[in-house]
């Protein structure tokens, strides 16, 4: 930590008040051993005085015995900075936070679904009970975070077989509600999602993809995104693989896949979208850095 401009005067001022502090301690001590002295009888000049002061220079000197050495004692551990829990106002603030950030969750999720709904034709209030079990895991995640930073506790990431799991209930409860038949279609379009928001994307950023061209970039990525993940992770080997592994295993899958659809686009996109798409990829973190 890099100290103020007016540190080193401070510390000059201390060490000079301590020196002096020593300094009149030492005069003291020597005053108080004068006073002691001229009071002894061994300061009075008289010759019985002056032998027993010859006898005592010329008798051996005792033993001075060792001073026990003394373990010095170990500085206390560096304690964590106390947690000091939200007041009223912070919690209002934050409760505040949360519901703008789940309309607009909501709001997005609908968007990106609108097709899945419109095939299904299922009415509005189907709709938001679909919304409330794809965003329900995304609102506890946020609370899990908050109460971890309010409490101090590191957050946690759920492992595969975690992820799995959560994932099989959020099907069953979706399989439940839009029948087997419902289902396979909804699933077959939710796998499309990232795609569709990697083309949503490009638009937001002046690519203007036609409606043809929309849909030829979409089976491009779907068909290279399903036929990459499929050849390189299972779900065995990602139970198996440490944190580390796994986000190697993800960067070189989406490296991957950026060479491939960069190949199987040139007679789909002009050379300007093609650059639109490669900065989206790198947005995305799916690849090298777009120059």
């Amino acid at each position: 930590m890099s100290l103020p401009r007016r540190a080193p005067w401070l510390i000059f001022a201390v060490a000079g008040g301590v020196f002096l502090f020593v300094a009149l301690v030492f005069s003291f001590r020597q005053a108080e051993v004068k006073t002691s002295v001229s009071s002894s009888p061994v300061a009075n000049p008289t010759a019985e005085g002056q032998r027993d002061v010859s006898q005592a220079a010329s008798s051996p000197l005792p033993a001075v015995e060792a001073i026990p050495k003394v373990d010095t004692l170990a500085e206390p551990p560096a304690q964590k900075p106390p947690v000091i829990p939200p007041d009223q106002k912070a919690l209002q603030a934050h409760k505040m936070m949360v519901a703008d950030l789940e309309a607009r969750l909501r709001a997005t999720t609908k968007a990106y679904y609108a097709g899945a709904f419109r095939q299904l034709r299922l009415p509005q209030d189907l709709q938001e009970r679909v919304i409330d079990i794809l965003t329900r895991q995304q609102k506890e995640w946020e609370q899990q975070a908050f109460e971890n930073a309010t409490s101090g506790r590191a957050p946690t990431i759920p492992s595969p077989a975690e992820a799995r799991a959560q994932q099989a209930q959020q099907n069953q409860e979706l399989r439940s509600l839009l029948g087997d038949s419902g289902f396979a279609q909804f699933d077959q379009y939710r796998a499309t999602i990232p795609d569709r928001m990697m083309i949503d994307a490009m638009n937001q950023q002046g690519a203007n993809l036609s409606d043809n061209q929309s849909q030829q970039l979409l089976q491009v990525l779907t068909d290279a995104r399903r036929q990459i993940t499929g050849q390189t992770s299972t779900a065995q080997n990602l139970d198996s693989m440490s944190p580390d592994q796994t986000v190697t295993m993800l960067q070189q899958q989406q490296v991957l896949l950026q060479q491939v659809v960069g190949d199987r686009v040139r007679n789909i996109l002009t050379a300007e979208q093609v650059r639109t798409l490669q900065t989206v990829f790198s947005q995305q973190g799916i690849g090298p850095k777009a120059k």
